[in-house]
C-alpha cells in the first residue's frame, strides 16, 4: 500500500478524504471513460439513463483536496431528471425514503436546483437522512470545489463548520491523529483562500509539528514529507497574501524534477516571477483538463454520475484517490 492510499485510508473515518498526490511521475497515460448506466429514481420511480465517467487519471492535487488530471473532481453527481434528486448510493431504507421524499417534492429543493451545486444538494439530502454528520462534511467539502465565486464564501462557511466540529482546535491531545490534522489544514486553506491570513498563518505555525507526532504507520515518511511541505508552501502563500486556489507541491517528487505545481523541488520558492509563471502553468494546465472533461461528457450526452462510488460517501472520495 502506498502512502496515499494508507493517508486516505486513515480519512475514511470521518468520511472527508485525504487528498494526497497520486504517484504522478509513474502514472498511466491520461485515461478518461464513460458508461452508459440505467436508472430507477429512488424518489418517484422515474427510469431513465445517464452517460456517467467511469474512470480518470489524477496527477495532483489542490491544497483544498481537488484532483487534477484527466478526471472530473469532484467526482461528478448524477440526478433524476424529473424531480432533481441527486443519487447518492444503491439502496435506501423505507425511512430515508420517506425523509428524501419530504425534502425533494418541498419548493425550497425544487428553488435550489436551479441555483446550487449538485453536492450543496447531496449535503441538504444527506441532513435529511440523518447520515452521519462527517459525510455531509464531505459534501460540502466537495461543493466548495464546484462553487461559483459569488457562491464561495457561503459554502466555505458551512464546509468549514461542518469540518470544526470534526476536529476541534482544542481537541485532546491524546485524541488527535492525521485525520485530525488533515482536518485542520483544511481549515486552515479555507481561511487562507478567504483572505483571514491571521488566522491561516497561526494555525499552520501551530501544525508545524505535528506532522512527525500524528502520521504513523506504513509509509509515514513520505507521508510526513507531504504534510510537512504543504504547512511550508501554505505560511509562504500566506507571507505573499495569496489567496487563490493553487496546487500542491510533491515533496516526493525526484529532486531536480519539476512537481504537480510545476515547481523544481530545487528551487521551491524561487524568485516572484518564476512563481507566477509556475502557478500560471498549471492554471493553464488544470483549465485544459476540465475542458477536456466537458467535452467528453457533451459527447456523451452524458448527466454524469457518480454511481460508481455509491457506497457511501467515504468510498466515493477513496476512489477518487485511488485513481
Amino acid at each position: 500500500m502506498s502512502a496515499y492510499q494508507r493517508m486516505g485510508q486513515g480519512m475514511k473515518r470521518i468520511a472527508i478524504g485525504l487528498a494526497v498526490l497520486l504517484a504522478g511521475w509513474a502514472a498511466p497515460a491520461a485515461a478518461m471513460t464513460f458508461m452508459k448506466v440505467d436508472h430507477v429514481c429512488p424518489v418517484g420511480g422515474e427510469r431513465f439513463s445517464a452517460q456517467e465517467m467511469g474512470s480518470g487519471t489524477a496527477f495532483g492535487h489542490f491544497l483544498d483536496g481537488r484532483l487534477h488530471g484527466a478526471i472530473q473532481s469532484p467526482w461528478p453527481l448524477v440526478s433524476c431528471p424529473g424531480n432533481g434528486f441527486v443519487i447518492y448510493k444503491r439502496d435506501y431504507s423505507a425511512d430515508e425514503i420517506k425523509r428524501l421524499t419530504a425534502v425533494v417534492e418541498s419548493d425550497d429543493y425544487q428553488r435550489m436546483r436551479g441555483r446550487e451545486t449538485s453536492y450543496w444538494l447531496l449535503a441538504r439530502l444527506l441532513e435529511a437522512a440523518d447520515a452521519p454528520p462527517q459525510e455531509r462534511a464531505g459534501a460540502l467539502q466537495r461543493a466548495t470545489w464546484q462553487a461559483s465565486p459569488a457562491q464561495y464564501p457561503a459554502y466555505v462557511q458551512a464546509a468549514a463548520t461542518a469540518f470544526a466540529r470534526q476536529c476541534p482546535d482544542a481537541a485532546d491531545p491524546a485524541a488527535r491523529d492525521e485525520a485530525w490534522l488533515y482536518c485542520q489544514m483544511l481549515l486552515g486553506e479555507w481561511e487562507r483562500r478567504l483572505s483571514r491570513f491571521d488566522s491561516a498563518r497561526t494555525r499552520f505555525q501551530r501544525l508545524q509539528t505535528l506532522p512527525q507526532q500524528l502520521v504513523l504507520g506504513e509509509d509515514r515518511a513520505r507521508a510526513q514529507r507531504q504534510y510537512v511541505a504543504e504547512i511550508e508552501q501554505q505560511l509562504q502563500l500566506i507571507a505573499d497574501g495569496n489567496a487563490l486556489n493553487v496546487m500542491a507541491v510533491d515533496a516526493n517528487a525526484p529532486v531536480g524534477r519539476e512537481g504537480a505545481d510545476g515547481v523544481s523541488r530545487t528551487g521551491q520558492h524561487g524568485d516572484a516571477a518564476a512563481a507566477a509563471a509556475a502557478q500560471a502553468a498549471a492554471d493553464t494546465a488544470v483549465s485544459a483538463a476540465d475542458a477536456a472533461a466537458s467535452a467528453a461528457a457533451a459527447a456523451a450526452d452524458a448527466t454524469i454520475d457518480a454511481a460508481a462510488q455509491a457506497a457511501d460517501a467515504s468510498e466515493q472520495a477513496l476512489r477518487e484517490q485511488g485513481r
